[in-house]
């Protein structure tokens, strides 16, 4: 009996407790709700200015006036009218006649280039080691032989320039024949294109960035016959 009454007075407290937040809990929520939508207002708000300043810069980058071209694009890709043809450019560099012909005219210098320099490595060769053995045989005199060492370093110095600039030179030979190839290939292409009117034509070389491809669209074999009939025309 002793508990019950003790534990009364803090049963009735709560209960009034209770109650009081009931009867305040209307003007709290009322004011949430207020607090809510304003912050929705103001997202919303925000939003569209971000939907308004993209929508102005849309316009001066794709749609401004006198720039239609990419509005053009982008209609003809949605309807699927895009024209595509690719090349194989592995075969290009295989069968194309003027490749072959800068081909052979950089391997033949080439070889030209490392036979001079294999003759005067050997004549080197030879020239350090008949010192060499006059040195051994006490034939020469050291005075002599220092004289004769150091015309060998000043021709093994010019040996080695003159390997450098061949290397150099035939290195420039060869990216100057990838870019005339390239120049002529372009120059073929846009006038080829005239009559094909392809949107886009693509270079295709295995292991590059495209990995497979539809043969209908390969143009490869009528480029490269037109391409040499050019070449034997004008060779």
């Amino acid at each position: 009996m002793a508990e019950e009454n003790i534990n009364t007075p803090n049963e009735l407290g709560e209960s009034s407790f209770v109650e009081n937040n009931k009867n305040e809990e209307p003007v709290e929520s009322n004011t949430t709700n207020n607090k809510k939508k304003g912050n929705l207002n103001l997202l919303l708000t925000i939003i569209n200015i971000a939907l308004f300043i993209g929508l102005i810069v849309l316009y001066f980058i794709v749609l401004k006036p006198g720039n239609a071209m990419p509005v053009k694009a982008i209609q003809k890709a949605s309807s699927g009218s895009v024209s595509i043809a690719y090349i194989n450019s592995d075969t290009i560099l295989t069968h194309y006649g003027l490749v072959k012909q800068m081909r052979d005219e950089l391997e033949q210098k080439t070889i030209r280039y490392e036979n001079e320099l294999s003759n005067l490595q050997k004549s080197f060769e030879k020239d350090a080691a008949y010192l060499q053995e006059q040195v051994n045989k006490g034939s020469i005199s050291e005075a002599s032989a220092q004289e004769v060492y150091a015309s060998l370093m000043t021709e093994q110095q010019k040996l080695m320039q003159l390997r450098e600039r061949y290397s150099t030179e035939l290195a420039k030979e060869e990216y100057d024949m990838n870019q005339l190839l390239l120049d002529s290939l372009q120059n073929f292409l846009d006038r080829y294109n005239k009559n094909m009117n392809f949107d886009y034509i693509f270079s295709y070389n295995r292991g590059g960035s495209i990995l497979t491809g539809n043969d209908s669209l390969n143009i490869t074999d009528e480029v490269l016959k037109l391409l040499n009939e050019e070449f034997e025309k004008n060779k």
